[in-house]
């Protein structure tokens, strides 16, 4: 087998940096919809943290007064 020739390698190297640039883009995409994730997932949080204080606080006023009433 013979050594590749220059136009060779350079044609390896171009393939291999297109490929490069393709991962990278990909490796970027993957990150951007992980960090939204992440992010919906942390106002999601918040968001039925708040509710679930608001339900409780509306169930206590409710027992408070039914018990006034009786």
């Amino acid at each position: 087998m013979n050594e590749p020739t220059p136009k060779q390698w350079k044609r390896r190297a171009l393939a291999a940096e297109s490929e490069l640039v393709a991962l990278r883009a990909i490796s970027e995409s993957n990150y951007e919809n992980t960090r939204e994730t992440v992010r919906e997932n942390c106002v999601l949080r918040v968001a039925l943290r708040e509710i679930q204080e608001s339900s409780n606080w509306a169930y206590g006023a409710i027992a408070d007064k039914l018990g006034e009433a009786k």
